[in-house]
């Protein structure tokens, strides 16, 4: 009698726990799941420290934790991933990730390019009064790791090399052949994971260092606190977690840019300039700001996707084409044709009109092309940033959610097709042609030209397709107008 008992009453709470639970009442509100009803005590969710949240296999999205020794503490959710498709954990009253840096004040600086910055070194507790101010020199990070104790002039070190983006502890890892980790440095900071800055800012790129250095009045230790208020930050070697060289001999400050080794403004008394230094190292971080792009993107071109061989996802035809192509000569899907770096702002449709006289800033402020010579080294802006513009997404014309593709994403695509057939084919690509940097002549049917948000030590990379072939190039002017085709953002 007993079982047949036991077993009514499991099967009424599995018919319960289907349709509703409910904790403290009888009479669960209607829209609710679970309702949990109570005047004098409360939810209390999963207790756990930072290192046991991340270590969590395969959090769902919405999966809640308290975090025991996150900054700030309290709830965390899951939001299923981001932009590099790593799991993170958001805190639900202050909408930071578990690897930014929440504690150092945000202040901004505008410097003599137009950038913003701030004011000061994540982790310190002021902004520099000299170039030697000691109490402004604030953290020292591993390039590509986040926001978790060991940047801390005083963390303790393990000679453990972290497996994964997040060690799961505050210990500073030395000595493991001068890197911190087996992941890809590559998908770290370049891709925005594990970027400590606060929200609306990030940890700048080589380029936005060295067009700051172009403009120091100094090339050494006084012209970078003139100019940013970069003071003697030190170094932390990765070898042995020692401080080489002291506080006082240098500063160093890493940039997200990474090749086969990390990238880093270092000066002191006599130069400053771009170098490499090992990514298990630690270097202090000064943050830019973001750049709001939501004003200058294309709105008007409908956005249609088109699943390439690679599995991307593109637009699926070019931006201000009026429809996706139907065939190799659609006038309807050639589109406009923008310089590169430049925003949309009406130069970009194939008969405005144009001016001879050149900009000194991020955005033209007009819509007319900009007729370009040698005089201009073949550019429409002499902005002192230029090489920032479209590689970290300042104006980037493309529809929220998408991007300008860069240089390897093209030549992905050019594994499976070889001419102007083949690219119709594959992704509607049109011979739309382009304007010459004069301003006057579109060249339409013969070939199409396509920018790429790609730089090279050579030139700006763009593909071209023809009758017969396709390719990536680099012989490009800043000038010359080309098409635009977006990828969406992963």
């Amino acid at each position: 009698m007993k079982k047949i008992i036991l077993s009514a009453a499991f099967i009424a709470v599995s018919f319960t726990t289907f349709a509703q639970v409910a904790v403290g009442t009888t009479s669960p509100d209607a829209s609710a799941a679970l309702d949990v009803t109570s005047t004098t005590q409360g939810f209390l969710p999963p207790r756990m420290t930072r290192a046991q949240m991340n270590a969590i296999a395969a959090p769902a999205a919405g999966l809640m934790v308290y975090c025991s020794d996150c900054t700030p503490k309290g709830v965390y959710v899951n939001n299923d991933s981001n932009d590099s498709g790593s799991s993170e954990f958001i805190n639900m009253i202050t909408g930071e990730n578990t690897n930014i840096d929440t504690t150092t004040a945000v202040v901004d600086l505008i410097s003599t390019t137009g950038r913003i910055w701030m004011d000061r070194n994540l982790g310190a507790t002021q902004a520099a009064t000299a170039y030697n101010d000691a109490a402004a020199a604030g953290d020292m990070y591993q390039w590509g790791r986040a926001k978790d104790g060991h940047e801390s002039r005083t963390s303790s070190t393990t000679t453990t090399k972290a497996e994964s983006e997040d060690p799961g502890h505050g210990d500073f890892i030395i000595g493991t052949g001068l890197i911190w980790t087996e992941r890809d440095p590559n998908a770290l900071w370049p891709t925005g994971l594990n970027d400590p800055c606060p929200t609306g800012y990030r940890v700048p790129t080589e380029a936005e260092f060295q067009a700051e250095i172009d403009n120091f009045t100094t090339n050494n230790d006084d012209g970078a606190f003139e100019a940013l208020k970069l003071s003697l930050s030190g170094f932390r070697w990765s070898g042995t977690g020692a401080f080489l060289p002291s506080l006082s001999a240098g500063g160093y400050y890493w940039s997200s840019t990474y090749g086969d080794i990390g990238r880093s403004l270092d000066f002191d008394f006599d130069i400053a300039t771009m170098n490499s230094n090992h990514s298990g190292s630690a270097l202090a971080i000064r943050c830019i700001k973001e750049f709001v792009n939501e004003s200058i993107t294309d709105t008007e071109t409908d956005v249609v996707d088109l699943i390439s061989t690679t599995g991307r996802i593109w637009m699926d035809r070019n931006l201000g084409a009026t429809q996706a192509a139907t065939g190799l000569f659609d006038e309807e899907a050639y589109g406009d044709l923008y310089q590169w770096g430049r925003a949309k702002d009406g130069h970009e449709k194939r008969d405005s009109d144009t001016t001879t006289t050149t900009v000194t800033s991020a955005n033209a402020g007009h819509g007319n092309f900009i007729i370009a010579d040698a005089t201009t080294d073949n550019n429409w802006t002499d902005f002192a940033a230029e090489d920032a513009l479209w590689p970290t997404g300042l104006n980037d014309p493309c529809p929220s959610g998408y991007r300008i593709p860069t240089r390897p994403e093209f030549e992905a695509e050019l594994e499976g097709f070889s001419s102007s057939t083949e690219a119709f084919d594959a992704l509607n690509l049109q011979r739309g042609g382009y304007r010459t940097i004069d301003g006057e002549n579109i060249y339409d049917r013969l070939s199409g030209y396509y920018w790429s948000s790609s730089l090279t030590t050579t030139g700006l990379a763009y593909m071209r397709i023809n009758y017969l072939s396709s390719s990536v190039k680099v012989d490009r002017n800043r000038g010359d107008g080309l098409s635009i085709r977006c990828i969406k953002k992963e």
